[in-house]
């Protein structure tokens, strides 16, 4: 009988996801986790390590699947990059495919956020963010019962910001995360545990999504559509074609600005249109966008290159 894949996932540090400290809970260490959890439920996977940048890689590994382009390569194992769209030209000399064309040579196969991404770059897999269904879902809670919620970071930026959040603030905006400025720091109430991000998803009447640059550039949808779709809350977000093709109209475009604002006052009164968008939305997710989906067509890929 043939053995099962041994995986390692390898991320710049492991640990982020608690809320205590001032540091960023980041994206990909939930991401690998997932992975980690619907990985090794496969029949053709022997086992999935999590490491940081700095932990000992001393198990035999048959792939090493790195969360980011510049971590040690592991010696007699095949290196797979993760390559996600999260190098702006403003620090990466040509942005995502000016990182990618630096470490291409590196690696022995390549797994790509969007369709769009892998065309641009080489044949690989494409393995879109997703979601844990057994982590998100309808979870309501009267604490999180907000008019409007953002969750993230203030990395976008003061003009993105302004047009996709600030009309949202006196209409009940609130903001977790971590480092936001004036204006928008009086509407941050600070980081979220991870265990409650679900019931704030649940529980507020309209989540608000914006993209990253790169996402609609490549036409990757964030991570925080499915999460919130898989917890049956509602959302209003900026546009791209990916997002459109996939969702339709369960959720609310917006270009910002008074627009924003405008369809925030009419879907605050419109319970009954909230509720089938986002039990629409809901429905797509688990059909198509869950961890166990991705794992699926992960071990395909990595099968292949054995």
């Amino acid at each position: 009988m043939k053995r099962g894949l041994r995986i390692g996932l390898l991320l710049p540090a492991i640990g982020t996801l608690s809320a205590a400290g001032g540091s960023n809970m980041q994206g990909d260490e939930q991401v690998a986790r997932s992975w980690q959890k619907y990985l090794s439920r496969s029949d053709s996977v022997e086992s999935v390590t999590l490491y940081g940048a700095s932990s000992p890689r001393e198990q035999q590994l048959d792939v090493l699947i790195h969360f980011n382009p510049f971590l040690e390569l592991h010696e007699n194992t095949k290196n797979i990059l993760y390559l996600q769209n999260a190098f702006p030209e403003s620090r990466y000399k040509g942005g995502v495919l000016g990182v990618f064309q630096q470490v291409r040579n590196r690696f022995s196969g390549f797994v790509f956020t969007s369709r769009k991404l892998m065309k641009a770059c080489t044949d690989g897999a494409v393995v879109p963010f997703a979601t844990d269904p057994e982590v998100f879902f309808p979870q309501p809670s009267d604490v999180y019962r907000v008019p409007v919620a953002f969750v993230g970071n203030d990395i976008r930026g003061a003009a993105v910001n302004q047009q996709y959040l600030s009309p949202a603030v006196p209409l009940g905006l609130v903001i977790y995360g971590n480092h936001w400025a004036p204006p928008l720091s009086k509407a941050c109430r600070g980081k979220l545990p991870m265990e409650d991000l679900p019931k704030l998803y649940s529980s507020a009447l309209i989540n608000l999504n914006a993209h990253l640059a790169d996402h609609i550039r490549w036409e990757t949808i964030n991570l925080r559509i499915f999460d919130i779709f898989a917890c049956g809350g509602f959302i209003i977000s900026d546009h791209h074609p990916g997002l459109f093709e996939e969702f339709g109209d369960c959720l609310v475009y917006t270009e910002g600005h008074e627009g924003l604002w405008a369809k925030i006052v009419r879907h605050l009164a419109d319970a009954d249109d909230r509720h089938k968008r986002s039990t629409t939305g809901r429905e797509i997710v688990l059909s198509r966008h869950t961890y166990a989906h991705r794992a699926i067509d992960l071990v395909t890929y990595l099968n292949a290159l054995a």
